[in-house]
């Protein structure tokens, strides 16, 4: 009998020891306190990690780990965090609208000049996700945005096709159907296309090729690329491992710069910001060695990005 007790007193102890070995293990739940003003609620989703989390949301990892009091990165699905706000909620949200079949969290922030992140946020939505008939706090636009139509992917399409077809940019078009990368679309996604008609692609000339042989001329290239416009009148920025080469150049006023891609992927040379476009002056898509110039007579600084990769690739031109 006393050999069955120390026996079974023996068990429980291996198990109390197992179970504390175990809850050791999983790191400790911290109660998050509650959102102050300017701040955020968002439940995360599957594949979500604190870096993807702070890049959709325009903040930082540390930023997101203080306000929820995390001692490590590891987050689970499900998981409610505080996003903290790096921006000021931009301006009244005083008008309403109600979503429509095919809208979209970043369509209609698109339509309305404001980030995702802020109509969410004075919407106090956890998550992305919307329903036909819900009614959203919006900006007052006189007039009011008009819906933008929609597309529904084909075998053999890619962004590229649908924003020439539709005169638009890859950028815009990625941007308010959230999709984090251009090149992944598939056969039946529909798509919203936002500004219809506003870029202008270049019409591809029509090469008849010749019946006689002729011999190639060799063109000595005329320019030097220099980081000023003091030395010559044009200036050399090329585009290469998605980026400006060199980011920032001073030039004088009356200077002409060229941008040159000599990646192997497309790019756009666009005035202003992402999600600000000034309309100083848009390339529209740049293959591999083509050129874009465009010659600056007003001085001041003039920043511009790449519409295909957005504020990945960024530059400024200051004119004195």
């Amino acid at each position: 009998m006393k050999n069955f007790s120390l026996l079974s007193t023996k068990r429980v102890l291996f198990l109390v020891a197992i179970l504390a070995f175990l809850i050791a293990l999983v790191p400790p739940l911290t109660a998050a306190a509650p959102p102050r003003q300017g701040e955020f609620i968002y439940y995360v989703q599957y594949g979500d990690t604190l870096y993807s989390i702070s890049r959709r949301f325009g903040t930082t990892v540390p930023a997101i780990m203080a306000a929820n009091g995390l001692t490590s990165e590891y987050i689970f699905v499900g998981q409610r965090l505080i996003i903290p706000s790096t921006q000021p909620l931009p301006g009244p949200f005083d008008c309403r609208y109600t979503v429509q079949r095919r809208d979209t969290v970043y369509s209609i922030a698109y339509r309305y000049k404001v980030s995702a992140y802020a109509l969410m946020q004075a919407n106090y939505l956890y998550s992305p996700y919307i329903y036909v008939g819900q009614v959203l706090k919006v900006p007052c636009i006189t007039p009011e945005p008009t819906p933008f139509p929609s597309y529904t992917v084909a075998a053999g399409d890619n962004l590229f096709r649908i924003a020439i077809q539709y005169e638009t940019s890859i950028y815009a078009i990625a941007l308010v159907n959230g999709i984090p990368n251009p090149n992944l679309i598939y056969t039946g996604q529909t798509l919203i296309v936002p500004y219809p008609g506003s870029q202008k692609w270049p019409v591809v000339p029509t090469v008849t090729p010749t019946l006689y042989p002729f011999t190639p001329r060799v063109l000595t290239p005329t320019w030097t690329p220099t980081a000023t416009g003091t030395a010559t009148t044009t200036v050399v920025v090329v585009m290469q491992n998605i980026a400006f080469i060199p980011a920032t150049v001073t030039v004088n006023q009356g200077t002409t710069v060229m941008w040159k891609n000599v990646d192997t992927v497309n790019h756009t040379v666009t005035s202003g910001t992402p999600g600000n476009i000034t309309g100083t002056f848009r390339s529209g898509t740049l293959t591999p060695q083509q050129t874009f110039s465009f010659t600056f007579t007003v001085p001041g600084s003039y920043p511009y990005f790449c519409e295909i990769h957005g504020a990945q690739m960024t530059g400024t031109i200051t004119v004195q």
